[in-house]
């Protein structure tokens, strides 16, 4: 492990947290600093790439889990809260009530399910 990759494979590895939150975790901190779900999904698997072997979690997994969270968290610095505003002519309060909520929801659930396919599946 190397630079970021090292750093934070020591801060996860030390919280003793289930393996499976790992991913989620640094993806939804990613998430929320710059708010690009394409971004995320480009820089956090490069982060998360020297825990993989120390997590012992299947790549669809690691994938899941991190798409999850790119969903978490929607607010104005979210592309997609704008578009979202300007396609349904919602005001920002409109939009902060269906979108931020929703993506919330969407996010755990997502989680939750990828969750209970490792539990069952792997």
């Amino acid at each position: 492990m190397t630079g970021a990759g090292e750093t934070l494979g020591r801060f996860f590895l030390q919280l003793s947290l289930p393996h499976i939150l790992v991913p989620f975790l640094i993806a939804a901190a990613l998430q929320i600093v710059q708010e690009s779900r394409v971004v995320t999904m480009l820089v956090a698997p490069s982060l998360l790439l020297p825990l993989v072997p120390e997590l012992g979690l299947p790549l669809e997994i690691v994938i899941l889990s991190m798409a999850s969270s790119t969903f978490l968290i929607s607010h104005v610095n979210d592309p997609f809260f704008w578009i979202l505003g300007e396609l349904a002519e919602l005001e920002p309060s409109e939009v902060f009530r269906s979108n931020t909520l929703g993506s919330a929801v969407m996010g755990i659930v997502s989680f939750l399910l990828t969750s209970a396919v490792y539990l069952f599946f792997y």
